[in-house]
């Protein structure tokens, strides 16, 4: 049987924009690096902090969580904002305002000149 990945088989009726979403698609997959690849990176950077600031492993990976746990609040706003910009868009008003406006420009190019022109 022959095995092959869903994004590598070229389909003849395929456009530009589906082809080269097919090759983002494999370049991610061959080049970037499994999750373990970064637990490695983890380890060694905790090692390197340790022998450059002559601080033991436990002082650095507490130092490390500390400004991790920092981050959480933020974090929060971020996904606030984002899921409160999909509740407001996704409202009948809203979403009555966006299809109307997006019938305004009548081709693709004109969507963009629309826009550089403000």
């Amino acid at each position: 049987m022959h095995n092959t990945h869903p994004f590598e088989a070229e389909k003849p009726d395929e456009n530009l924009l589906a082809r080269f979403s097919r090759a983002m698609v494999n370049f991610a997959e061959r080049w970037f690096p499994d999750s373990y690849v970064f637990v490695l990176l983890a380890v060694v950077a905790v090692a390197f902090g340790t022998f450059m600031h002559g601080g033991s492993a436990s002082d650095i990976s507490f130092a490390f969580g500390e400004g991790f746990w920092n981050l959480i609040p933020f974090t929060m706003q971020m996904a606030l904002v984002a899921i409160g910009g999909y509740v407001v868009a996704m409202s009948p008003p809203v979403e009555a305002l966006m299809r109307k406006m997006a019938t305004l420009p009548r081709t693709g190019r004109g969507g963009v000149v629309a826009e550089l022109g403000r």
